[in-house]
């Protein structure tokens, strides 16, 4: 609201306070007319003329409101006009024994109420000096053959005795009105400063609920939704107002009821399902919420997104179920190794021993041959699964090592179409440069297993740019460090028939084939995450066949580390050649 039209109030109710004082003197007057219509003393014209002066006073006035001016002097001269109107009534109603004189308490009133105290005490003496003007006309009575007024008393002091009781009692009303005034403007003054610190306190408390990152629901004791943080709105996935029409049993189905008896947090966790499809698991406390008088009026909600929490738990039972079957599987491995080794020299010996021609007996003892360097290639991936861990890690220039692997594959493999393309032939990064030909050395083959004879298998490269977040560890070695803005992305495309389940590839003993280990991928998986990379393998989404393994590297620089890696890369090449964003990272 604006100054002006908050200011206008007063005049406002000053003027319908002088209408009404008008109006009931008009009543009384006519009043008295219609009882003692003959009455000696007829009512003079000039008060029924004050009268009408009076009213067209405060149409003006009521008029003048419109106009945008300001307010302080306008009361001001509302209540001046106003004190000379009664200081003109009380003259045409006896003058010194005019009952009216008690009026002019309404015009201290006014000014204790809406002017400062310098007008106040200029208004009291100016009510004063009428008072002390009308005693003088009373005297010396300029109408008195128009109005005339009954003599004053003959005693001065009787006079002085009158004025006094008069005056007293209108000072002593004055001062006590400025001490109510000054209070009310102090606890005006409290009262909005008061106002202000709830207003601020509210918006701190909002700002807090909004700013909160888990989900906050306020509840009434029959579970109607009240309030609901911004943060739990975008969980839930649908718009607060959605929800509180809603309700949180159409909402959040699944979720139980508190139980009243008990008076502590109360913890659930639910599967959700989200509008959008997305599918949560959700944790939520329940507590009670608790009024000054003990009543509880309702429930405070909490809840937050325990998904990532959730697989986070989920790999560290697998890992730690890993570490004790891979124990086990190495002291297998080992007992079975030595007379896995004795077996498979004696019949290569009896191999060489056979008579010509024996053909039965020489087949048998092949595939004898045969099943036991399975057995020990099994053996060899169980001991690899057995001791992931990491190792010295070097400058390894990367590409360079593929480039070598890819020509022995070629070269064992003359059928199959290897195409190649790489961005940054020196392209370095730091890694175990073993366990980097191992990840490359089992991709390579899954792909060549994948495509069979007449197979195609791109091999690309490119560099990636990131966008740069925050420091990097202080810990970080100054002369070799994980490079702050690039990293290399090699793809490895092949045109097989693809996975049929690409969520559990890298889930240790899960195979696609029919005389697979299931450990493969796993160990590709962990090799890479040793070496500070990142895999994704998933079918190709171009229209064609196959599966495409993206592996990323993060580059070295040898000066001192000033950024971290983003996840996002700032200008990301598009080579996927219609390879999916992966699942597994």
């Amino acid at each position: 609201m604006k100054d002006t039209e908050f200011s206008a109030s007063p005049l406002r109710q000053l003027l319908i306070f002088r209408l009404f004082l008008i109006s009931l003197l008009l009543g009384v007057l006519i009043l008295i007319e219609g009882i003692w219509p003959q009455k000696p003393d007829p009512i003079p014209i000039p008060l029924y003329s004050f009268i009408a002066l009076s009213y067209l006073l405060t149409i003006f006035h009521a008029v003048s409101l419109k106009r945008k001016q300001p307010p302080e002097p306008l009361i001001q001269q509302q209540l001046l006009l106003d004190a000379t109107l009664i200081a003109g009534l009380i003259y045409l109603t006896g003058g010194f024994y005019s009952l009216f004189f008690p009026f002019f308490y309404f015009i201290i009133l006014g000014g204790t109420l809406y002017l400062k105290s310098q007008q106040t005490v200029t208004l009291l003496f100016y009510c004063t000096f009428l008072y002390l003007l009308i005693i003088f006309t009373h005297i010396h009575n300029p109408l008195q053959e128009l109005l005339p007024l009954p003599p004053l008393f003959s005693s001065n002091r009787k006079i002085v005795s009158q004025l006094f009781f008069n005056l007293a009692p209108f000072y002593l009303t004055a001062f006590i009105l400025r001490v109510i005034a000054k209070e009310r403007v102090s606890t005006r003054k409290r009262l909005q400063q008061v106002t202000s610190d709830l207003q601020d306190f509210r918006d701190l408390n909002e700002h807090i609920i909004a700013s909160i990152d888990s989900g906050l629901i306020t509840t009434d004791q029959q579970l109607n939704i009240v309030s609901i943080n911004p943060a739990g709105s975008t969980l839930l996935g649908r718009s607060a107002e959605e929800i509180k029409q809603l309700g949180l049993a159409q909402v959040i189905p699944d979720l139980p009821e508190p139980s009243t008896g008990n008076q502590r947090r109360q913890r659930h966790e639910i599967n959700y399902q989200s509008p959008r499809g997305e599918r949560l698991v959700l944790g939520f406390s329940f507590t009670p919420l608790r009024h000054s008088r003990q009543h509880q009026p309702g429930w405070i909600i909490s809840f937050r997104d325990l998904t990532n929490l959730k697989e986070i738990e989920e790999r560290l039972q697998a890992a730690r179920k890993m570490t004790a079957i891979g124990r086990l599987a190495a002291g297998i491995a080992h007992e079975i190794r030595n007379p896995l080794a004795a077996i498979s020299g004696s019949i290569e010996i009896l191999a060489r021993d056979l008579p010509p021609g024996d053909d039965i007996r020489q087949r048998l003892l092949q595939i004898v041959l045969r099943e036991s360097s399975r057995l020990d290639h099994l053996i060899s991936d169980f001991l690899s699964f057995s001791r992931l861990e990491g190792k010295e890690q070097h400058e390894v220039k990367v590409i360079k090592r593929l480039r070598d692997l890819v020509f022995l594959f070629h070269s064992q493999f003359p059928e199959i179409s290897f195409h190649e393309d790489y961005e940054d032939e020196d392209f370095t990064i730091l890694a175990n440069p073993e366990q980097l030909e191992q990840i490359f050395w089992n991709l390579c083959k899954n792909a060549l297993e994948a495509v069979g004879q007449n197979g195609r298998i791109q091999i690309l490269s490119r560099n990636l740019r990131f966008e740069s977040q925050g420091e990097t560890d202080a810990k970080a070695t100054p002369q070799i460090t994980e490079s702050a803005n690039h990293a290399i992305q090699i793809s490895i495309i092949d045109d097989g028939p693809g996975i049929s389940d690409v969520s559990q590839i890298f889930e240790p003993f899960y195979s696609t084939k029919d005389q697979g280990t299931g450990l493969g991928l796993y160990i590709v998986f962990q090799l890479t995450r040793i070496n500070h990379g990142e895999i994704l393998i998933n079918n190709r989404d171009d229209g064609r066949s196959g599966t495409c393994a993206r592996i990323r590297f993060p580059g070295l620089i040898k000066t001192e580390p000033e950024k971290s890696l983003s996840l996002k890369p700032r200008n990301p090449a598009d080579h996927s050649a219609g390879c999916k964003e992966a699942s597994a990272t």
